[in-house]
């Protein structure tokens, strides 16, 4: 806040016509009544004229502490340009780069209430490619991790991605085909024989996830009950692992393989096992890395509900799709059923089947069962064609006894008791032997024989003797002929409705086998193993860029322009940072040296270093990348994408407090500031005369201007030697006029100072005042004079502009104003910011004593202070503490640390609690650090912050407009306790100062509507409690620094109204 100066007179007009009332009384005696009419008139008149006079008089110490820092140079701070990154885009169907100049214009049109639009120009050469950045992506091989972080291209992400930190797993696979096995819908488990070589006993624990894998679909295995205590899911995919995540040799056997996939009518994808390495490999675990040394493969099968695709009774086809008799309706000895039961199985030696046969119950049929139906005798053999006879597989009785005394043999076993136990029921047994096709009824395949080779299921029609109750046969009386009775036939055939079968292979049933195809995938790079050759390999391998030592990176892909090269120019990437807030937890409080990073490029071979100019400051700030395509540059095949041209940079060295994330990154762009530039303006004609001034046609003149002078003759050698010292090398230019060589005419570049007083009498010097645009020349002695000529003072550049109204929003800045072939279109992804007007009179006279006083060095504690609000305009407060350093210990109550000082920064912002950026912070520290004694340890930080939470119960004067009382009384609460503008001025709250309850009761009681306040609780706290101690404990350290600020917290406000 400016100084106020001392009033010499501090009346007012009324005092002083009360005054002159007085005078008129005592000088005219006699004179008693008051005066009206024109005497008061006059008298009024004389007053205003009176005050008037005053309050230039009460301006004359302002006006000449004015001249007195007008005598020591001091001056206002012209208007700052704002800037913005402008990206530039080609129109379509373009094939070639294109060139946008230096000072190229582009606008933003006229916002609402402003009349002219808002000119930008580029600060720099531009060449818009026609080659596009399509991926960004991170790789750290210290953590085994990566990100894809294309989306932030040309999108801005809020919260910004990591720049050397990936979040996703680098993926580490081991896949296995063998279709044989895996396409078969029969497979029920997969065992797989792993043999690896001996690790250390002290192996670092690894996980690894096994999955089934179809190109699409992946199913995660689970434990098995017996190495997780989980309830058994009969159709979840299963894992016994005897490897211990491939630790040692063992089998590991996957069960219910194929249930859980359904099973497709053309089988498009091929299935894998596949290992997921789910531990990163760190350097602890690259050491103990398996190396599989043999690896085979076994199935089990188990083929459920297969349908006997033909059946035979004697070489004549049965209709199975409805009941049918296997032997017929007369069964005889001898009869024959064959049965064709190989769909999609190949039946093998071990083979177990299992057939499921419906028998009809004969009742239901209407045949009638009688003793001779039911031969216990009846005998049926089953057997298979071996390719040379048929072989027994096991024999069908009535018996029981007999039936369990077979099932021995090939584990046979028939349930059916030969076809005549009526339901459902099974018959078993295991093929000791590989079946063979054979051809029978003229289908080709291979069968299951079933014979009757005993007994029957009843007798044909007959006549049979007659006999007596005794069993004697008897005779006719007259003829003594035998006597015959018919016997109607007795058959009982049995019935089958359907016949299915299971069939399953057991493991001793198949032998190992190795894999038909084995792939891993380490880190993008696919890599096919060669068993025949070498049964030997390393399933997990470590990034590829972990060597020789893993350093994070950045890579940015691009795909080149149409004629597939990049031309010899420069590119321009713009890096948006993500701000860091003073505050956040620090991923390094004490680093280790500054970050180095490195850009490479890929040349076709190996990574090679990548000269670039660097704006960001190795990611610290926000700011342009520009490189030159090299010759060599060469596409590379990365992160499962098609051939880009990668750059990338490595994190080499040193440390971030807190490491950077980027939020937007912008091909094609250059950085823009809101200004105008004139060139070769004449401002006039030198006449030789002392203290000569001249006007520039436009106002403010931002710094950075160039004012040339035209000589008669070029300068001396003692003389052009400080010119150059001043102004550059380019600061003599000097116009041929012919073949003589004689110069036609000499501009000499001459030098701005503040003031002529060290200026001597052969000094190319000049005076500017950047607001008005007035130049100063010297008069002889402290300054040169201007030689005499014609239009030989001329501003050969200077910019003017600036100002708030260059602070425009996202996508505002898109009208080109200067024609650029080939380019359609502009526009600003980011905001335009740092735009602030001419310094104000009072903020000169607050600013320049202080400049005085400390001379650019900082020596006592108001030297740091003043300083620090010097190095940005963005820092509006700072507290010097002495002898201390805040950032190892912000509640320090005892500072005693020679040589260590402490600055407290507040920025300027709206924001309830103002906390720098990280970047803020390091400035002020290099600003700071560049003006103060080596020996000095500066530590820069940001406040300490004490939240205020008020309940208030509140009077109202009336019920209407109660909502609006409410609302007014938290956004006064809130505007009141700012830190910055708050309190009754509205200059805030200095460091350690807490506002009163009276402050308070007097606020709340001011406004509209509140009739009084009848109860008020003050509640202070913090929001971060440190984790080393609880709330309360924090506050009470906070408070005890008296360094501190109070900021708007959570408010209750209840409102009441009772009438009068």
């Amino acid at each position: 806040m400016a100084r106020k100066a001392p009033q010499i007179d501090s009346r007012t007009a009324e005092r002083i016509a009360v005054q002159v009332q007085q005078l008129l009384k005592q000088y005219n005696i006699g004179e008693t009544q008051s005066l009206q009419g024109t005497s008061a008139a006059l008298v009024n008149i004389f007053a205003r004229f009176a005050e008037i006079i005053i309050e230039r008089l009460n301006q004359v110490p302002d006006k000449n502490f004015l001249a007195f820092l007008d005598l020591l140079g001091a001056s206002r701070l012209p208007p700052q340009p704002a800037r913005v990154p402008l990206t530039f885009s080609l129109a379509a169907g373009t094939t070639v780069d294109a060139l946008v100049p230096t000072g190229t214009q582009v606008a933003a049109p006229p916002a609402e209430g402003e009349k002219d639009p808002v000119i930008f120009e580029t600060e720099r050469e531009l060449v818009v490619s026609t080659a596009q950045l399509e991926s960004i992506f991170v790789r750290d091989p210290q953590q085994d991790r990566w990100s894809d972080n294309s989306l932030i291209i040309n999108q801005a992400n809020s919260s910004g991605v990591a720049a050397f930190r990936g979040s996703d797993r680098i993926e580490h696979i081991l896949y296995i085909r063998q279709d044989s096995l895996f396409n078969n819908s029969a497979l029920e488990e997969v065992r797989l024989h792993f043999q690896i070589a001996e690790l250390p006993e002290d192996i670092t624990d690894r996980i690894v996830k096994w999955e089934i894998w179809d190109s699409n679909t992946a199913i995660s295995f689970s434990l098995q009950p017996e190495q997780e205590n989980t309830e058994n899911n009969e159709t979840s995919p299963l894992i016994l692992d005897e490897t211990d995540n491939l630790t040692k040799s063992g089998n590991i056997t996957f069960s219910h393989f194929c249930s859980s996939f359904a099973e497709p009518q053309h089988l498009l994808n091929n299935r894998w096992l596949r290992c997921r390495l789910l531990t990163p490999i760190t350097s602890a675990i690259e050491q103990h890395l398996p190396q599989v040394t043999n690896l085979n493969i076994q199935g089990k099968f188990n083929h459920q509900a297969l349908k006997v695709q033909n059946a035979l009774t004697n070489q004549v086809s049965l209709d199975l799709s409805q009941p049918f008799f296997p032997f017929g309706e007369k069964p005889r000895f001898g009869d024959t059923l064959y049965l064709d039961l190989t769909e999609n199985t190949a039946f093998t030696k071990d083979g177990k089947i299992k057939l499921k046969v419906n028998v009809i119950d004969p009742t239901d049929a209407g045949i009638e069962l009688t003793e001779e139906s039911i031969n216990p005798n009846l005998r049926l053999q089953w057997g298979f064609w071996d390719g040379e006879k048929w072989t027994l597989l096991g024999t069908s009785t009535r018996n029981i006894d007999e039936l369990q005394q077979n099932t021995s043999n090939n584990n046979f076993q028939d349930n059916t008791k030969a076809f005549t136990i009526p339901g459902t029921q099974e018959v078993s047994f295991t093929l000791p032997a590989q079946p063979k096709i054979k051809t029978i009824g003229g289908i080709e395949s291979v069968w299951i024989r079933v014979q009757i080779t005993a007994g029957d299921y009843g007798k044909e029609a007959s006549y049979i003797p007659d006999r007596d109750e005794d069993g004697r046969v008897r005779r006719d009386a007259d003829t003594n002929d035998v006597k015959y009775i018919f016997k109607p036939a007795s058959f009982a055939p049995p019935l089958i409705s359907s016949i299915t079968a299971d069939y399953s292979l057991d493991y001793s049933a198949t032998s190992a086998i190795p894999p038909q195809q084995v792939l891993l995938s380490n880190d993008f790079v696919n890599e096919q193993i060669d068993l025949t050759s070498n049964p030997s390999f390393v399933p997990f391998k470590p990034t590829q860029e972990a060597k020789p030592t893993p350093k994070p990176a950045l890579y940015l892909g691009f795909v080149p322009p149409a004629n597939g090269s990049f031309s010899n120019r420069p590119l321009s990437l713009f890096f948006r940072i993500a701000d860091i807030v003073y505050g956040e937890d620090l991923d390094n409080p004490t680093p280790n040296g500054s970050p180095q990073l490195s850009w490479q490029y890929w040349n076709g071979k190996k990574w090679t270093k990548l000269l670039v100019r660097d704006e960001t400051e190795n990611f610290t700030r926000p700011g342009l990348i520009e490189f030159l395509p090299p010759a060599d540059f060469a596409p590379r095949e990365d992160f499962n994408l098609p051939p880009r041209y990668w750059l990338r940079v490595q994190w080499l060295t040193g440390d971030y407090e807190v490491e950077p994330r980027l939020e937007q990154v912008l091909l094609n762009t250059t950085m823009a500031v809101q200004t105008v530039t004139i060139q070769q303006e004449i401002l006039g004609s030198s006449d030789g005369n002392e203290n000569q001034q001249f006007q520039t046609t436009r106002q403010p003149v931002l710094p950075g201007q160039q004012l040339e002078v035209r000589e008669p003759e070029v300068p001396s050698a003692l003389e052009k030697q400080k010119i150059v010292l001043e102004e550059g090398e380019d600061a003599i230019t000097t116009t041929i006029a012919d073949a003589t060589g004689r110069p036609q005419a000499i501009w000499v570049r001459w030098h701005q100072v503040k003031d002529f007083y060290q200026s001597e009498a052969r000094d190319r010097h000049y005076v500017l005042d950047h607001l008005t645009g007035k130049i100063t020349f010297g008069d002889g002695r402290n300054g040169l004079i201007p030689p005499l000529g014609r239009g030989n003072i001329r501003m050969s550049r200077y910019q003017t502009g600036g100002g708030t109204a260059g602070n425009k929003p996202i996508g505002s800045i898109v009208q080109l104003k200067t024609t650029v072939p080939y380019v359609d279109k502009v526009i600003n992804h980011q905001a335009a910011a740092g735009g602030a007007e001419a310094e104000t009179l009072d903020s000169l006279i607050e600013r320049a004593p202080k400049e005085i006083r400390h001379r650019n060095r900082a020596v006592t504690l108001e030297d740091f202070q003043d300083l620090a609000k010097l190095a940005s305009p963005a820092v509006v407060r700072a507290k010097c503490v002495p002898l201390a350093n805040l950032k190892a210990n912000p509640w320090d109550t005892k500072p005693g640390l020679l040589g260590a000082v402490s600055v407290i920064i507040v920025p300027r912002s709206t924001e309830a609690r103002p906390l720098p950026s990280l970047e803020l912070v390091n400035r002020v520290q290099d600003y700071l650090e560049t003006y103060a004694e080596p020996t000095v340890q500066i530590s820069v930080v940001g406040p300490l912050y004490v939240r205020v939470d008020i309940t208030a119960e509140i009077a109202l004067t009336s019920l209407e407009g109660a909502s609006e009382v409410a609302q007014t009384v938290e956004q006064q609460l809130a505007s009141f306790l700012h830190p910055l503008t708050g309190g009754f001025e509205g200059i805030g709250w200095d460091f350690g100062r807490e506002p009163y309850k009276s402050d308070l009761y007097r606020l709340l009681e001011g406004i509209s509507g509140v009739d009084h306040v009848r109860n008020l609780e003050v509640v202070e706290g913090v929001d971060q409690a440190n984790d080393q101690m609880n709330e309360m404990e924090e506050l009470e350290r906070t408070k005890q620094t008296g360094r501190f600020l109070v900021y708007s917290g959570n408010h209750t406000i209840s409102l009441t109204f009772v009438e009068s």
